[in-house]
């Protein structure tokens, strides 16, 4: 079976499933840091040199690059744009205005200026304030109103991207040159100091290329278990290694293994609530250990999540009204 035969629309897959598990693995993996304070190692960071969030976001930008590269090659760019704006922009917004409304009941002094500084910045996805001034005072991680915010930069960096190489040509010419760029981005990285934001997006990039150059190469892309073990005994070997196995373990998950039916996308909110819902929970109940604080985190945020996607991230998808137009 090859990659092509399971993106067909009426395949049932578990994508929307895998997204939030991903996202459900960030809210664990932050619950460390939240409840013993900054700095305290999170699962899988002593073992795999990266945290269990860290590697969530890297599924995260994989799976974005195979799906966005899709959208890039069939849709205009006003298109293309309009449906990226609305996918993030609402929820992002609402999710804003909530974790003031948190952060205000936690002892957080919100004042018009700094309420519309937090949000204004929050919107503009470069400037992102992370904390605000008297926000869970007594927390072990005081002043963070929400941490993970801070990769949607780097993600619509690279749909960017994705979407010059696609309309360009780039992809139709060379299938790996993108992927070959992001190896020299994170080649560069090992080599030269860079920018802190740069070297935090080199790497994400690599996998988000790396869905790219999947999908481009769906026809004759493999999701065979052989391929599979052969990535996983390399993973060891280099982060592009790495990458590749969680990619096509990914795939095989998401296309082969049993479907798991979900009608509703609860992975954005799950990602975009998990902190500040984190946060309060610590403020009202000091002293939870982080396995306690993961299990009660999960359970207080999948509402916010659902209300999100239900209430404010589907009426703007169907507001949509850009006709696709093939590439």
């Amino acid at each position: 079976m090859h990659l092509c035969d399971a993106l067909t629309p009426s395949k049932a897959n578990n994508l929307h499933a895998l997204r939030l598990a991903a996202a459900s693995a960030v809210i664990i993996s932050h619950a460390w840091p939240l409840a013993y304070g900054p700095g305290t190692p999170e699962p899988l960071k002593t073992l795999t040199g990266h945290a269990l969030g860290g590697w969530a976001v890297v599924l995260f930008f994989f799976l974005s690059g195979l799906l966005i590269a899709q959208s890039a090659a069939t849709r205009s760019a006003a298109a293309f744009w309009t449906a990226r704006a609305r996918r993030i922009l609402p929820g992002l917004a609402v999710a804003l205005v909530v974790t003031l409304l948190l952060a205000a009941a936690a002892g957080a002094q919100i004042t018009p200026q700094t309420a519309a500084d937090y949000i204004l910045r929050g919107l503009t996805l470069v400037s992102l304030e992370h904390r605000i001034p008297d926000a869970y005072p007594a927390n072990p991680y005081p002043l963070g109103v929400n941490g993970p915010l801070w990769s949607l930069f780097h993600e619509v960096a690279a749909y960017a991207i994705c979407f010059a190489a696609i309309r360009s040509g780039l992809m139709q010419r060379a299938p790996l040159a993108l992927l070959t760029l992001s190896l020299a981005l994170w080649t560069a990285t090992t080599l030269w100091p860079l920018p802190a934001r740069l070297e935090t997006f080199a790497p994400l990039f690599l996998a988000f290329a790396a869905g790219v150059t999947v999908w481009r190469l769906r026809v004759r892309w493999p999701l065979s278990l052989p391929l599979l073990g052969v990535l996983l005994i390399c993973a060891p070997l280099g982060w592009p290694f790495a990458v590749a196995a969680l990619g096509q373990t990914a795939l095989i998950l998401a296309f082969r293994a049993p479907v798991i039916p979900m009608r509703h996308d609860l992975s954005y909110g799950a990602y975009i609530y998990g902190w500040p819902v984190a946060q309060y929970i610590l403020h009202q109940m000091p002293g939870l250990t982080a396995p306690q604080l993961a299990i009660l985190s999960l359970a207080a945020t999948l509402p916010f999540a659902l209300a999100s996607w239900l209430f404010i991230e589907t009426p703007a998808l169907r507001r949509m009204r850009v006709r696709p137009q093939t590439a």
